[in-house]
């Protein structure tokens, strides 16, 4: 019996020790919340949850773009074609939509450059896997281009382009209305170096070609805000309520649906539901809290800490199993 025990109990340790780790490392993990930004665009909304904790500097390098209103007034200035032996477009290749360079002025004439900060350097880790949002770059590395993956580019993680934030909710879906745009080639309109025009979706062709110019009104117009949710508001309600804690548990241990990613690590895992726990109660959306609040915030059922200690430490036995 006493042999027996002691098997039990050491084996009970090393099943334990994992969760346990799991906890600390959530707990220290806090401080990190995956910031949830919006991209207004004229084809539709495209919300993303940033890395913040898996890819802190691109996060930063982005948020300061997004904060200092340099995204506002850019256009999506690139989707990819398959070209003929003439080199006229002839349709999407489904890999990149790409900004975040280019201010339009109301004519591609008179586009001009987003004034960039220093590049930044590589931060791999995350696949290029369609639903990410990456940094285009040059040798020098990367500024304040970006591009959503529209199909699985995970070749480009050989080169190290770094996927720092996920299209949540339906964003996709916009994300390939623009992809399946018409696409005119605009290079005559290249005055500077670093203009790429030669692929530029637009909303309404005939008005392109009979006016001879891209203009707010055809091309599509890019914004990028930052939309204060509450860290534990998984769904995006304005309220930290039990229904979030139904998100994490249905998506706990993904790395490819980031609306119960918290912290921004690009997986849910058991830090997202300290953060949960942390906020639950508390109300605010876009324009309203910044996350984590220092007030006091109501205990969860001990039923419900019950529960779901048990769940983690289920999930811990499944992936070793």
């Amino acid at each position: 019996m006493q042999s027996n025990y002691s098997t039990s109990t050491r084996s009970l340790k090393r099943t334990l020790a994992p969760t346990i780790a799991g906890i600390v490392c959530a707990a220290v993990a806090l401080n990190a919340n995956g910031t949830v930004v919006r991209f207004t665009t004229s084809s539709g909304n495209i919300d993303v949850r940033l890395y913040n904790s898996a890819t802190p500097q691109s996060v930063v390098n982005f948020l300061n773009y997004v904060n200092s209103n340099r995204y506002n007034g850019s256009f999506i200035h690139r989707v990819p074609q398959n070209k003929d032996a003439n080199n006229n477009n002839l349709g999407t290749q489904h890999f990149v939509v790409q900004g975040g360079g280019f201010l339009l002025n109301n004519s591609i004439f008179a586009a001009t450059g987003i004034t960039t900060d220093p590049p930044i350097a590589d931060e791999p880790g995350i696949s290029n896997i369609r639903g990410t949002l990456a940094f285009a770059k040059n040798n020098l590395g990367a500024t304040s281009q970006w591009f959503f993956n529209v199909g699985d580019n995970s070749f480009l993680n050989a080169s190290n382009f770094t996927a720092f934030g996920r299209v949540l909710g339906t964003g996709m879906t916009t994300v390939d209305t623009i992809d399946n745009l018409p696409a005119i080639n605009a290079a005559a309109a290249e005055n500077a170096a670093g203009e790429d025009f030669d692929e530029i979706p637009v909303r309404n062709v005939q008005q392109v070609i009979a006016q001879n110019d891209i203009t707010s009104n055809e091309a599509v117009m890019v914004n990028v805000t930052v939309l204060n949710y509450k860290t534990g508001d998984y769904d995006f309600n304005g309220t930290v309520n039990t229904a979030d804690y139904n998100a994490w548990r249905s998506t706990f241990a993904s790395t490819t649906s980031a609306e119960a990613d918290g912290n921004g690590n690009a997986k849910v895992d058991a830090a997202d539901y300290v953060l949960w726990r942390k906020t639950l109660g508390q109300s605010g959306g876009p324009g309203a809290g910044s996350g984590l609040d220092t007030m006091g915030v109501p205990e969860p059922s001990a039923t419900l800490l019950v529960f779901t200690s048990a769940f983690i430490l289920s999930a811990c036995r499944r992936r070793r199993g």
